[in-house]
């Protein structure tokens, strides 16, 4: 019984000086800092992103590639690993932020071109890494017409829309778009400080 007791207490002992030297092991494993930011972040940093849509805006290759050096700046400093900085000078990572640089550069045509009440035929094919943008685009632009033609219903009063109507409706709508363009900088401007 004296031999069972022992035995049993050996390996209660054994069991726990194990638990102990696992948690001694996996806190000296944890003494690496883990980064704060990651991969994604800096490609999708404001001032990344503004600097690579200018450059493929003017076609310039050798700006791209300056912007991703000082992302793999950044990546060093936020202690990236090698593999993650060798991948922000990549040219699968130069082709990831040109992709997002032409997207952005469509929204921003066609919101000029929305306001202005002008089609967006050429944008599908000067921007085609914005091919899934470009039916979503087309369906605003419909409902901006429609909207428009009930307008220019409205003002005809029940007769016939004419193209004074129309083009009355259109700058109605202009207006309208304009002014909810501004009315969020307009309240925040309203709000006490």
């Amino acid at each position: 019984m004296k031999k069972l007791l022992l035995t049993g207490l050996f390996i209660i002992v054994g069991i726990a000086g194990y638990f102990v030297w696992l948690s001694d092991r996996s806190a000296e494993t944890v003494k690496e800092p883990v980064p704060v930011i990651n991969v994604m972040d800096i490609l999708k940093a404001s001032d990344l992103r503004a600097g690579v849509k200018q450059a493929v805006k003017q076609g310039d290759d050798q700006a791209i590639e300056h912007w991703l050096q000082k992302g793999q700046e950044v990546g060093r400093e936020a202690g990236l690993s090698q593999e993650n900085i060798a991948y922000l000078g990549s040219e699968k990572a130069k082709r990831y932020v040109k992709y997002n640089a032409k997207r952005d550069l469509f929204n921003e045509a066609f919101e000029q071109r929305y306001a202005n009440l002008q089609g967006i035929g050429d944008l599908k094919e000067r921007y085609p890494e914005a091919n899934k943008l470009y039916e979503k685009a087309q369906e605003l632009i419909a409902k901006r017409d429609s909207l428009i033609e009930q307008i220019a219903g409205t003002l005809a009063e029940g007769g016939t829309v004419t193209k004074a109507h129309r083009e009355a409706a259109q700058q109605i709508w202009q207006k309208r778009h304009k002014a909810a363009q501004q009315s969020p900088a307009a309240d925040s401007d309203a709000k006490p400080e």
